[in-house]
């Protein structure tokens, strides 16, 4: 992009305390780059923004964005961005030499056997979860 600029964050290279608190470092470390920090494979990643509460279990909020990668081979266990019939869908990926399921993160929600009737594709895996802890209240 012609005018994009490159932003190092501040990084303190220490464990922050969600309890009582500790003793912060009085000094910075070292700066990072997000891009270099959170992406792999920079021409095969995108963003989107997920909804629904089927991921709420594996911290997928309503509005977190998801970092997926097209680039990875995806494998049992993944969460992984599908298109499923026509529609996009976050799930965990379950298989086997026979069956693949779409499992969601919330027991409220069902898995869905992929069947050959259906069409699915795997759009990528996400790689990782940002979340405005916000957004996240309204879960509790």
């Amino acid at each position: 992009m012609e005018n994009e600029v490159e932003v190092l964050l501040p990084y303190f290279d220490t464990t922050v305390q969600a309890g009582f608190p500790s003793p912060a470092a009085d000094y910075v470390e070292e700066r990072i780059d997000l891009n270099k920090e959170f992406i792999q494979h920079p021409l095969s990643t995108f963003i989107v923004k997920s909804e629904g509460y089927s991921m709420v279990d594996a911290f997928i909020a309503p509005k977190a964005k998801l970092i997926v990668d097209r680039s990875i081979k995806p494998k049992n266990g993944d969460v992984i961005l599908a298109v499923l019939n026509g529609e996009f869908t976050v799930k965990y990926l379950r298989k086997n030499e026979l069956k693949c399921w779409l499992v969601p993160a919330n027991k409220k929600f069902k898995e869905i056997e992929v069947t050959p009737e259906m069409n699915m594709q795997v759009w990528g895996v996400v790689t990782k979860i940002i979340i405005d802890p916000n957004d996240v209240r309204c879960m509790r």
